[in-house]
């Protein structure tokens, strides 16, 4: 019998792995931030670190008899990463390093049409296993709830899943057509560059513009409005300083190439609102397209999840959408990395006929 189920989500920036024990349905979870385009050849090295940080010696490579090489459920975004020249060529490495660093574990890489493939066929068919993270957690809120809009706000995107009779029923598949579907919105909440997010903000009674420079992020954001703590911010800061809430307002102040000393906190925080109520529009604006596409079929509640969840919710309730966290469901580790349970969840509903 096999011990355990490892389920990750490979993203360029971050890493989530989830283990689910048995017949249990809540998912132990571990994360860790990994700028893949930087350092990409590590991938292997950080994912049996991850692995060993979460359940122990788990690898292939181990040299802990005890441990019977599990089953692992993969889904990625990583290969989007600007280090890879094609899609194509980055599924490939993540598949490799997974093999690299669990070779003697039952690798299954999900894909966007629901289903499990080897590893072998993921490189075959590598468009259908990109990007295939959404249609996980989907999947899965679909068995609890037939009716929603699963709504999940990530450190850098949000997806908005429409689920009618029990059923996804997204528009789009691919990276391209989701986001022109609104299905996918490129808008997080800590990694998201404030200046993607706003052209102009507050500052004496006027509009001022805001500088097109990496200056500050959506964490700066929220963090001075207290809605993250520093443990939350965990993507790297713009100017290398602090997570902290003076940091994040003086990075705030230099998007208007002012600082701490030229603006009060009164004025930052004018900033902030004014920011944190641009992206929330920004994702209700999507929301709002695709309920537009399923017309008297459009699900009047949502289910909301990820780092972001907050996030999520502010702009379904614009909407007068009821929502529920699906936290509820699978607890808080779980649900701010849903993708990362949710394979590993299905794939322990196939485990008998995968054994």
């Amino acid at each position: 019998m096999l011990d355990a189920i490892l389920g990750w989500d490979v993203g360029g920036a971050n890493i989530k792995m989830a283990r689910v024990d048995g017949e249990s349905r809540r998912a132990a979870v571990v994360e860790r931030p990994f700028p893949l385009w930087r350092e990409f050849s590590r991938l292997p090295a950080v994912l049996a670190a991850l692995a060993e940080d979460g359940v122990g010696h788990v690898s292939g490579a181990c040299q802990t008899p005890a441990w019977h090489a599990p089953l692992m459920a993969v889904t990625m975004t990583a290969e989007l990463a600007d280090c890879f020249a094609t899609k194509r060529e980055g599924v490939g490495f993540v598949v490799g390093a997974f093999e690299t660093a669990f070779p003697a574990a039952a690798l299954w890489i999900y894909g966007v049409d629901g289903r499990f493939r080897s590893g072998d066929e993921a490189r075959q068919r590598p468009h259908d296993v990109a990007a295939a993270n959404w249609m996980a957690s989907a999947t899965l809120v679909a068995r609890a709830v037939p009716d929603a809009l699963f709504i999940d706000v990530g450190s850098t995107t949000t997806d908005i899943i429409p689920i009618v009779g029990g059923r996804v029923v997204a528009e789009g598949c691919s990276d391209p057509a989701r986001l022109r579907s609104g299905e996918l919105v490129y808008t997080g909440s800590l990694r998201t560059p404030v200046c993607a997010v706003v052209r102009s903000v507050p500052l004496g009674g006027a509009n001022c513009r805001v500088a097109a420079e990496h200056f500050a992020v959506t964490a700066d954001v929220y963090r001075w409005r207290g809605e993250i703590a520093d443990r939350d911010y965990t993507c790297e800061t713009p100017d290398g300083r602090g997570t902290g809430r003076s940091d994040a307002g003086a990075r705030l102040a230099r998007m208007l190439c002012a600082d701490r000393e030229t603006l009060a906190d009164a004025e930052i925080s004018a900033i902030a609102n004014h920011i944190a109520l641009a992206q929330t529009r920004q994702i209700a604006q999507a929301i709002r397209q695709v309920i537009r596409r399923l017309g008297a079929a459009a699900p009047r509640g949502a289910v909301v999840a990820g780092s972001g969840a907050f996030l999520a919710r502010a702009a379904a309730t614009t909407l007068r959408l009821t929502t529920r966290d699906l936290a509820a469901e699978l607890g808080d580790a779980a649900a701010r990395a849903a993708p990362a349970a949710a394979v590993a969840l299905l794939l322990s509903d196939l485990k008998s006929t995968l054994e």
